[in-house]
């Protein structure tokens, strides 16, 4: 009887030794998150947020981290609609670069625990301020627009001309008032402004109104939209001396290319250095480029920093939103490789800005 006592209890130690083994031995479960983006053919901004995250984790290789695609088509309705799926999916952890007029539908999803949102690309100051559960790594338009202001007010003129996009209301209606209020601060400006949907852009339209006496074009709009370059153009043509300022969700290649010879006059403000100024940057660019045969637009920056935020808190031990929430919340300051973030207690945060007028600058 003892026997087989010793026998049972060997079997039993053995078996625990091999669930210890397994257990050591196998790959660690990964957590799962959502990057929220236009990921239709065709979509380059989203493909190219896809791919930041893709390049993050090979050069990560025990990243805890597996990327799961949420297309919301940049449309509010259908963002509300791939959020709630993705949520009721399992999926706790997002990281979002679709425009503001989005990210303000969908908000509500994240006023409880039961997910978090790191929001690279909506400056919307309807997001501001709130004890809610999304992390905005980037200023909102209040500030972005203050300091572009501020800029304008040092330039030669007093006639500006503001082609505002009214596809993405959320963000250009707040920011045309925050700038114009604070150009009228320190001089009085004669405002020339045009709402247009900026995608659908028609340069016959509007070659009376460019030909006017203006002393800089402010094309607010964002989202990486080309029909920007082609604005540009038509400026140039009729004013090919006068500075031409964009919003910091301009900053790309492809906008560049399209300008044209009205690039030399394009100055973008943008959160984020020139690539040969920064070296962490300026190796995230190689590596890109390298790896993809493009260049990426500068709102794949925060997707990466977005990534290695969340990153660092599941290897803290970081499981839940709530769990998330009080790690992103405990340091003054977050040091990432492509940059520093520090939130305040509702996860806003108050960046620098650099205003980039040299080609090179602009397009890496």
């Amino acid at each position: 009887m003892r026997k087989k006592t010793m026998i049972l209890v060997v079997i039993i130690a053995l078996v625990m030794a091999m669930i210890i083994i397994i257990e050591l031995v196998k790959p660690p479960k990964k957590i799962t998150v959502g990057i929220v983006t236009w990921t239709g053919s065709g979509a380059i901004v989203g493909s190219s947020e896809l791919s930041a995250a893709e390049l993050y984790l090979e050069k990560h290789n025990n990243s805890k981290i597996k990327i799961a695609p949420v297309n919301d088509k940049w449309e509010p309705e259908e963002t509300v609609k791939s959020i709630s799926q993705a949520k009721n999916g399992g999926i706790k952890f997002f990281i979002t670069s679709h425009p503001s007029k989005c990210a303000v539908a969908s908000s509500h999803l994240f006023e409880d625990n039961q997910a978090l949102a790191i929001v690279t690309g909506s400056a919307s100051p309807a997001l501001t301020g709130k004890n809610d559960y999304m992390f905005r790594i980037i200023s909102d338009a209040n500030r972005e627009q203050k300091i572009i202001a501020d800029y304008v007010n040092k330039t030669e003129g007093r006639k500006i001309l503001i082609i505002q996009d009214s596809g993405n209301l959320p963000y250009t209606e707040p920011a045309f008032e925050k700038f114009t209020a604070t150009l009228n601060e320190v001089k009085q400006w004669e405002v020339t402004q045009e709402k247009i949907i900026i995608s659908d852009f028609d340069p016959e339209s509007f070659k009376e109104i460019f030909a006017e006496d203006h002393d800089i074009l402010y094309i607010l709009a964002g989202s990486f939209q080309t029909a920007i370059g082609r604005i540009a153009q038509l400026f140039f043509y009729y004013h090919p001396s006068k500075p031409i300022i964009l919003t910091p969700w301009a900053r790309s290649a492809s906008i560049v290319e399209v300008s044209g010879p009205s690039a030399k006059n394009i100055i973008i403000p943008s959160p984020y250095p020139c690539v040969n100024s920064d070296s962490g940057i300026s190796e995230y660019f190689q590596f890109f480029k390298e790896r993809f045969g493009y260049e990426p637009h500068s709102m794949t920056i925060g997707v990466w920093q977005a990534i290695e935020l969340l990153d660092k808190a599941f290897e803290e031990g970081c499981k839940t939103p709530e769990d998330v929430k009080k790690y992103l919340l405990s340091k003054d300051t977050h040091i990432t490789r492509l940059g520093n973030i520090s939130f305040d207690r509702n996860g806003d945060v108050e960046q620098s800005f650099y205003f980039l007028n040299d080609l090179l600058d602009i397009t890496q």
